[in-house]
């Protein structure tokens, strides 16, 4: 639930220190680009999740190890795909992209990712839901699908789009969610626009979830037609999500909300600090944010122009915000 918006605020917003692009399609591979990246801490590295795409547009997951302390430093990267699109007729068969990859009490770490599928109608460019995999916490390197259906069941609002993208565990044991949702598509200048925005629901055990959840944040103004990859983080002593936010006619930016319970959430444009670059990779675009913080700072990763097409880049925080719910 959103309870205001920040149109101005007295207070200084974020500085990041661009540190480049950082990685793309292994080479060799036949693949493009690196959609979405999504950040697991393994020990003294991190382990960045990413879509690669093929020559027909279908993403598969594939990661690469980066430097704990320097983020730019490749030290390695996987050989094979974590995980392919599923079967023809399945719900992720024209795709599968990393959204959340989180540890649980057991011995697994679990991919939540967006599984694509081809659109239905002449309404439509195409669904998508989530999917769940898991591997081994020992080697987080190979995922097996624990299911071969959507993991969130469909509801009149949110029948074409819902898909998790951050997943945090509650005092009392079970987890927090928040996704992407949305029913219908808007009809642009040139194409199809899909609509969309950010909810948020509880489940037990991060397996079984409600049929709807509450808007956490709606669309910011008429001509937005889609918020979308949350990605929350604990902050201070509240909650900060970062997130996308996209018109037709500035594709993606970078923006974030604040909020003191994790669930009521105050928006905060022009306060993030990193907008699109005057030339380069981010010239056009800022999208798909994720967010960690190590022993030599906290960073950004994100993808830059035509989603993700050139790879994914880093920023590093060298001004932060106080938490402003």
């Amino acid at each position: 639930m959103l309870t205001g918006r920040a149109e101005a605020a007295p207070v200084e917003p974020m500085l990041w220190d661009r540190l480049g692009l950082v990685w793309s399609a292994p080479e060799g591979s036949g693949l493009t680009g690196a959609l979405q990246p999504t950040p697991l801490l393994l020990g003294d590295r991190i382990r960045v999740f990413t879509g690669c795409r093929d020559a027909d547009g279908a993403s598969s997951v594939w990661w690469v190890d980066l430097d704990l302390e320097d983020p730019t430093r490749v030290i390695a990267e996987a050989r094979t795909a974590a995980l392919t699109p599923g079967a023809p007729g399945t719900f992720d068969a024209a795709g599968v992209v990393p959204c959340a990859v989180v540890g649980t009490d057991r011995s697994d770490v679990r991919l939540y990712y967006a599984g694509y599928q081809p659109p239905a109608g002449p309404g439509e460019r195409f669904r998508v839901f989530s999917g769940l995999a898991s591997a081994p916490v020992a080697d987080p390197g190979t995922f097996t699908r624990l299911r071969d259906r959507p993991l969130l069941r469909t509801s009149p609002g949110e029948r074409l789009f819902r898909v998790v993208h951050s997943l945090v565990r509650a005092e009392d044991g079970g987890w927090r969610c928040w996704y992407g949702a949305g029913h219908e598509f808007r009809e642009g200048r040139t194409k199809l626009l899909p609509v969309y925005d950010i909810r948020q629901m509880d489940s037990p055990d991060g397996l079984d979830f409600p049929d709807a959840g509450e808007v956490a944040v709606p669309l910011g103004s008429p001509d937005e037609h889609r918020v979308g990859r949350p990605y929350v983080v604990r902050h201070e002593a509240g909650w900060r999500m970062f997130f996308g936010a996209g018109t037709e006619a500035t594709t993606y930016r970078l923006t974030f909300a604040d909020s003191a319970d994790g669930r009521s959430w105050r928006r905060h444009d022009g306060l993030l600090g990193l907008d699109v670059a005057d030339a380069g990779w981010d010239s056009e675009m800022v999208a798909y944010p994720a967010v960690v913080t190590t022993g030599a700072g906290t960073f950004l990763f994100y993808n830059g122009n035509g989603y993700g097409r050139d790879g994914f880049g880093v920023a590093a925080l060298r001004r932060p915000l106080p938490l402003v719910p």
